[in-house]
């Protein structure tokens, strides 16, 4: 099989899947990876461009995304995903900081962050934790179409997979876009950190907003095994004041106690504190 410049095999595309992209989008996307100091390649951003399209194409027969073109997803979701490759000590180039590195993307949802961050670091493995099963069987045939080869689809909630040998405590980083309070975040991704690993949360709001989240996640942070939050606004390209999303880090420091995750919904209806 043949691999492009960004280490990936070749993309493998049906005829009437080749569409020209979007100037705006293009641009989207390079100004996001220049944030982060990434070089992307004209290969990768393609990558990048045909997940945008497959899931703006899917998604107009079954819902998998609220985002409805493609240069919004591009801008909602892809350019975000970019963002998070931010390295976490802002010293170290980001391909050097993620070298090597083993990735679950917990709630990935239609793929973000995983699929593009897998993109853009071939040389790391992801895993792509999704509850949903159409969620799922669309990651997977995105995987196939894109010739990903360094990454795969579980398909389970993290309460779950979080008790799991094969995945507890077995990843370096972990991500999570999903949309929930700091405390509950944390016991969902936690588990999955191995210590000296790393979590990486983005969250939106105002700095007061987040600095009240935090706050009111720092018993559940210390009781999971985390060192208090690091919350960076430079390396991730965020306004503070705008209310863009920040990188919320937690390194972890210690292993999770057994109980943790508990039982589905647990986390949401009676986080730590």
């Amino acid at each position: 099989m043949h691999t492009n410049p960004s280490g990936q095999p070749e993309a493998r595309t049906r005829r009437h899947e080749k569409q020209p992209h979007g100037e705006n989008a293009v641009a989207t996307i390079a100004r996001a990876a220049q944030r982060v100091g990434f070089q992307l390649t004209n290969a990768q951003t393609d990558l990048l461009m045909r997940h945008a399209e497959m899931l703006h194409s899917a998604s107009a027969t079954v819902n998998l995304t609220s985002v409805r073109t493609t240069d919004a997803i591009v801008a909602k979701l892809v350019a975000p995903s970019i963002q998070l490759l931010a390295p976490a000590g802002g010293w170290l180039p980001t391909a050097e900081w993620w070298a090597g590195r083993s990735v679950i993307d917990i709630g990935s949802g239609a793929g973000f962050p995983g699929i593009p961050m897998a993109i853009l670091l071939p040389e790391c493995n992801f895993t792509l934790l999704e509850a949903r099963a159409k969620k799922c069987h669309f990651m997977r045939d995105a995987i196939e179409q894109l010739g990903i080869s360094n990454a795969s689809v579980v398909n389970s909630r993290a309460e779950t997979a979080g008790q799991k040998q094969a995945y507890r405590e077995r990843y370096d980083v972990a991500v999570a876009r999903a949309v929930a309070p700091l405390p509950e975040l944390a016991e969902l991704v936690l588990p999955f950190v191995c210590v000296g690993g790393t979590a990486l949360l983005p969250k939106g709001g105002s700095d007061a907003e987040l600095q009240s989240e935090v706050k009111t996640a720092s018993k559940a942070i210390d009781t999971l095994g985390s060192a208090p939050a690091v919350v960076m606004d430079d390396n991730s390209g965020a306004d503070a004041a705008s209310g863009e999303e920040r990188i919320v880090y937690l390194m972890k420091i210690a292993p999770t106690p057994d109980r943790y995750p508990r039982n589905t919904g647990i986390p949401r209806k009676r986080p730590i504190s």
